[in-house]
């Protein structure tokens, strides 16, 4: 598969997501009540978060519509952008339906991390969804949801576009969706035990890569089960980070997993099919 660039997944893989990620459960509280915006808040701001000051790539004021790429990089850089790009009081909605809120910058700080991971994901539905990808101007609202398999939940980050500018308005934490769960409950297994994801391969695997001679054409072919351990590729697994941008999921027995790397701007497709019971990885594009 051809070297695929979309702008603004990879200005967000590309910033390392920084800090978008809800600490699951936490509890912080808050001490100092005179920090009530992350803008007056000087004495505590992480400096891995920051930019050159006279980096001129932060302010977003001239666009009309951003980009969401601009705007993650941006908020996951500085945290007076943050304060300006997160409702608060921001409401958090624990596993349990109990509910909190996150008052001050301080506190949103100290309870934002994201696990180590150097991939980022999406689950699709079918190809067309993947049309989104190259404008999010199409869309309002975006997710960003770490994945945290061994517990089947989620920690969701809800982002949405207001006259133009995004702001993050919520964080909940909830099961995995419905839809997916017996995905995630199958994937699970599928990185974690290697006999197991060798008879999840089906017996005559079709696979598409890059031509390394031409980059404009894709070698495709099929390569059989028994072959699959010289192609795979290194896959997230425990938690990792996805995006949910609105898309279904029409037909529950066919996903998409889509991988993109952080640090080489690669998409890896595979195509899992439900066969009654057990899923099955039909197809690889590299």
């Amino acid at each position: 598969m051809k070297r695929i660039f979309f702008r603004w997944l990879f200005l967000l893989l590309m910033t390392g997501m920084g800090t978008t990620a809800c600490r699951h459960g936490s509890t912080a509280t808050e001490t100092d009540s005179t920090d009530s915006t992350m803008a007056t808040d000087t004495t505590d701001i992480d400096s891995t978060l920051l930019l050159d000051s006279e980096d001129k790539g932060l302010s977003l004021d001239t666009h009309t519509t951003e980009v969401f790429g601009d705007f993650i990089f941006a908020f996951t850089h500085n945290s007076r952008f943050q304060a300006e790009r997160v409702r608060f009081p921001l409401p958090v909605t624990e596993l349990d339906g109990t509910e909190r809120t996150i008052r001050s910058g301080r506190q949103f700080r100290s309870e934002f991390h994201l696990p180590g991971n150097e991939y980022y994901t999406l689950i699709l539905g079918d190809r067309s969804q993947m049309r989104v990808l190259q404008s999010d101007t199409l869309v309002d609202n975006v997710t960003i949801q770490c994945i945290h398999l061994e517990q089947q939940t989620m920690t969701n980050y809800n982002f949405n576009r207001n006259q133009g500018r995004w702001f993050l308005n919520s964080c909940t934490h909830t099961p995995v969706a419905h839809e997916l769960s017996s995905f995630f409950q199958f994937y699970e297994k599928f990185v974690t035990d290697t006999l197991f994801q060798q008879e999840s391969i089906a017996e005559q695997l079709a696979f598409t890569m890059e031509d390394p001679d031409e980059e404009e054409d894709d070698i495709e072919g099929i390569i059989d089960r028994g072959q699959w351990p010289v192609f795979r590729p290194e896959m997230p697994g425990k938690e990792f980070v996805s995006i949910d941008f609105g898309q279904d999921y029409p037909n529950p027995h066919r996903l998409l997993f889509l991988q993109c790397g952080i640090s080489d701007g690669m998409l890896d497709i595979f195509t899992f099919q439900r066969e009654g019971e057990r899923w099955v990885l039909t197809s690889y594009e590299n």
